[in-house]
């Protein structure tokens, strides 16, 4: 009686808005969390003034609640030696920023954030966001702002008729919250936003975004709650004060076809950022650009939460990097059998890069299918398959890279990979020279590169992007032609059946999961299907819902 009261628990979490708890961080330690240090690019991309810094991160006790731990983020005033931005010029001041970027990852459910945010007057900007694990660069991966402040004193008072605001434009950074989400579009591709980035927050009619202003309680200092509903269909944020829970846009975000980003996972950041274009300051190297920084510092940002709930029986958190591929992927062949493959198209893209390759004539190795190409003479050339999602391929540390290539004997060439934190490494292919077993006869030949050799000693092989790259960088023209591109030599895992997400427990977060699989709501990687048919009949069904009870029930 008991595991059918446990099913029927479960399948009812499933049809319910607001289901069960999925993932919690309580923030004990930072063991889901990597610090993030420097300046980025161009103040990452904002004109931001702080270089983050790890001794700025720590797990702290919240003041005045003895034993409650929180995650403690400290912006300074602070100036040093290394403490300058991408072109050695110093700064001014430092501050922290956490990301979960290949140890967590969210596809749907309610996020949701309890936040103390210090005062920000003048320069702060903190945020609670989101950005798509995909491969592709930013807007294209996409980007889930759930709650950031310090806004510049124009988009406050845009919006300030609406949502406790007064309309008299007289709020300042202390009072007001608002939430974004970002993607590409071609329709907000123009002259002023080369990027394409596509922001639901801009609204200059003032018709639909809506932040959220307090002018007696300003919203620092204290704690609120935030969060993301998020299903295939849309999305919505809101704040929680004083148990009253403001929708931050009239309504939902819809998602589709343009906005398909939304419909990937995502990883979590946390920053307290200084200054920048979303903010009154000043932007890096331009002083004149904005005021200077006054808000009180040092300044303390606390999150004591971060936890993820199902929302209309869907949610799904991924632990650590991608599953692990073993024994074979295949990146493009038409007739050799692989274990895994992915489809261009599909599962990933080919890119030529910055023109310097166009379509050749060379007829296929094998299959209907090849790639050919001809170089265009800029000098050098580059392309490569990408994954649209990071690969992991850490299974195949004594594997082999192999593909096929027609191309002239004189033509020196690199083959490479690169992971999803931009690390690349090559190894080299010189002209006239066997290598890896190619010969260099201008005929199609087969090369095999150890993976040993092709990793290097910075390639993490758990989260590839590129998967294969040819690069050419001395300005020799020719043509040529690649064909049955695969890894071969991985190693297995062995799937213990049960055990659905990965994570070495066969617990009710399995069932979950299970229930997902079954009613269409989560897509299933071949390990997870594996591990789901757990009475070996080919067919996932109630039926292994039922076993799955009973093992966890002993």
């Amino acid at each position: 009686m008991k595991k059918f009261l446990l099913l029927i628990l479960v399948i009812g979490f499933c049809f319910s808005q607001i289901g069960e708890i999925i993932w919690e961080e309580n923030f004990d330690n930072l063991d889901n969390w990597m610090k993030v240090t420097g300046n980025g690019s161009w103040g990452w991309g904002n004109g931001e003034l702080e270089y983050y810094h790890e001794d700025n991160v720590e797990i702290s006790e919240i003041p005045g609640d003895p034993g409650n731990n929180a995650l403690h983020i400290t912006a300074r005033a602070e100036s040093g030696p290394g403490l300058t931005d991408q072109w050695g010029n110093p700064l001014s001041y430092t501050s922290g920023k956490v990301t979960t970027k290949a140890r967590v990852s969210v596809k749907y459910g309610v996020i949701e954030a309890r936040v103390n945010i210090p005062d920000l007057d003048l320069g702060g900007w903190p945020a609670i966001w989101l950005l798509g694990t995909s491969n592709l660069n930013w807007p294209y991966s996409g980007e889930l702002d759930m709650m950031e402040m310090g806004s510049r004193q124009e988009f406050r008072d845009l919006h300030d008729e609406h949502n406790g605001g007064n309309g008299a434009n007289n709020s300042n950074v202390n009072q007001a919250v608002g939430a974004n989400a970002i993607f590409y579009s071609d329709d907000a591709l123009n002259p002023e936003n080369p990027s394409g980035a596509a922001s639901i927050s801009w609204d200059p009619d003032d018709d639909y975004c809506r932040p959220y202003y307090n002018y007696s309680d300003p919203l620092i200092e204290r704690f609120l709650t935030y969060r993301m509903y998020w299903d295939t269909d849309s999305i919505r944020f809101t704040v929680i004060d004083e148990e009253v829970e403001y929708d931050l846009y009239t309504d939902p975000f819809p998602i589709d076809s343009v906005s398909a980003e939304f419909q990937e996972p995502f990883y979590l950041i946390a920053n307290l950022a200084i200054g920048g274009a979303f903010t009154d300051a000043y932007n890096l190297g331009d002083y004149g650009s904005g005021a200077p920084i006054s808000m009180p510092l040092p300044a303390d940002m606390y999150i004591d939460y971060i936890k993820v709930s199902e929302w209309n029986g869907q949610g799904d958190v991924h632990m650590g990097p991608p599953s692990a591929v073993c024994e074979s992927l295949a990146l493009y062949t038409d007739t050799t059998p692989t274990h895994d493959e992915l489809i261009v198209g599909e599962d990933s893209e080919i890119y030529v890069w910055e023109g310097t390759l166009t379509d050749g004539n060379i007829e296929p190795f094998e299959g209907e299918n090849g790639i050919t190409w001809q170089t265009t003479g800029l000098g050098w050339f580059g392309a490569g398959i990408m994954s649209l999602q990071p690969v992991n391929l850490f299974d195949f540390a004594e594997g082999h890279l192999k593909f096929m290539i027609n191309i002239p004997a004189g033509i020196s060439f690199k083959i490479g990979i690169i992971d999803a934190w931009g690390n690349q490494q090559y190894v080299d292919f010189p002209a006239y020279q066997t290598t890896y077993g190619l010969v260099r006869n201008g005929n199609w030949g087969q090369a095999s590169i150890p993976v040993n050799d092709l990793r290097g000693e910075f390639i993490d092989l758990q989260m590839l992007s590129y998967e294969f790259v040819i690069l050419e960088v001395n300005g020799a023209g020719c043509e040529f032609a690649l064909d049955d591109i695969f890894w071969d030599g991985g190693l297995c895992t062995d799937v213990v059946l049960g055990d659905i997400n990965n994570d070495t427990l066969v617990d009710v977060l399995d069932i979950v999961q299970l229930v997902g699989i079954i009613l269409g709501t989560v897509d299933p990687n071949d390990f997870q299907i594996e591990a789901s048919d757990i009475n070996d009949d080919s067919t996932i069904d109630v039926l292994d819902v039922v076993i799955l009870v009973d093992i966890i029930l002993g």
